[in-house]
C-alpha cells in the first residue's frame, strides 16, 4: 500500500465503488468483446486498447473515441454499442468472477457504518447483470450509471450525483477506482480516492493523484486505511 497526505477531510461517511476492473474482473471481457466487434467491421483497435486510454469511459464514449481516431464505413455508433453491451452481458453471466477482496472491501466499510454506493460507467444492463450474478444488489444504497450524465469519467458528474443521492457531502466520500479516468473524476469531485490499478498500470506515476494506492482490495483492511479516512478501527 502507498498513501499520500489527504489534507483536512472530515471523517468519511460513504464509500463509492467503481465496478468494472475493481469489483468484477470484466476488463478482459471488455477488451475481447470490443476487439471482436470492431474486427467484424474490419477495424483493428488492439494497438489503442493497449494504452489504457479508454478505461473508465462509457461505452458510447469508447466507440466515439475509436471512430475519431480510426474511422470506418458501416454500422453506426448505436449498433456497435448494442453489440458490445450484448457481448459483455453474455460474458458476465458465462465466465465473470469477482476480484479478490471485493466482498471483503464492501464489508469493511459497512462495518464502520459507512453507506456504500456503486458508480459505474457501464450501462444499466451490464450493471444489473453483475449485481444479479453475484448477489450484490442489496449491498449498495445507491447504484448510478454514467449513461445518465452528459459526460462520463473523467468528468466528476457521476460521483457528485451519487453523493447527492446518498445525502452525503462529497468531502465525506471515499471512492474506490481501478482506472486513471475514475481517479481524476473522483478528485475533481473533491473526494478521497483509493486506487487499485490493474497490474499493467500499477507503476504509472499518474496514479499519484490517488490518496492511497493498493495492489488488491484484499489490502483494504489495513489499519492505515482506517486512520487515513478518520475512522475508528472496527472490532475484529
Amino acid at each position: 500500500m502507498t498513501a499520500a497526505p489527504i489534507g483536512h477531510y472530515p471523517p468519511a461517511r460513504a464509500a463509492i465503488f467503481d465496478m468494472d476492473g475493481l469489483l468484477v474482473d470484466s476488463e478482459p471481457f471488455w477488451r475481447d468483446v470490443e476487439v471482436d466487434v470492431f474486427a467484424a467491421i474490419g477495424v483493428d483497435i488492439a494497438p489503442l486498447l493497449g494504452l489504457g486510454l479508454t478505461m473508465g469511459m462509457r461505452v458510447d464514449e469508447v466507440v466515439a473515441f475509436f471512430r475519431s481516431r480510426l474511422g470506418w464505413d458501416g454500422p453506426d455508433d448505436a449498433e456497435l454499442i448494442s453489440r458490445i453491451v450484448d457481448g459483455i452481458v453474455h460474458a458476465i453471466w458465462d465466465k465473470a468472477e469477482l476480484l479478490p477482496g471485493a466482498v471483503e472491501a464492501i464489508d469493511f466499510f459497512a462495518a464502520h457504518g459507512l453507506v456504500t454506493a456503486l458508480a459505474s460507467g457501464s450501462t444499466p444492463p451490464i450493471i444489473d447483470a453483475v449485481l444479479k450474478r453475484f448477489g450484490l444488489a442489496d449491498r449498495f444504497s445507491v447504484v448510478s450509471s454514467a449513461v445518465d450524465d452528459r459526460l462520463g469519467k473523467p468528468h466528476p458528474a457521476i460521483f457528485l450525483r451519487t453523493a447527492a443521492a446518498l445525502g452525503v457531502d462529497p468531502l465525506e466520500c471515499v471512492v474506490l477506482e481501478d482506472s486513471l479516468n475514475g481517479c481524476i473524476a473522483a478528485k475533481a469531485a473533491r473526494m478521497r480516492v483509493i486506487a487499485v490499478p490493474d497490474a499493467r498500470f500499477a507503476t504509472d506515476p499518474r496514479f499519484g493523484i490517488a490518496d492511497v494506492r493498493l495492489s488488491s482490495l484484499l489490502e483494504i483492511a489495513d489499519a492505515g486505511i482506517e486512520q487515513l479516512l478518520g475512522l475508528e478501527p472496527a472490532a475484529r
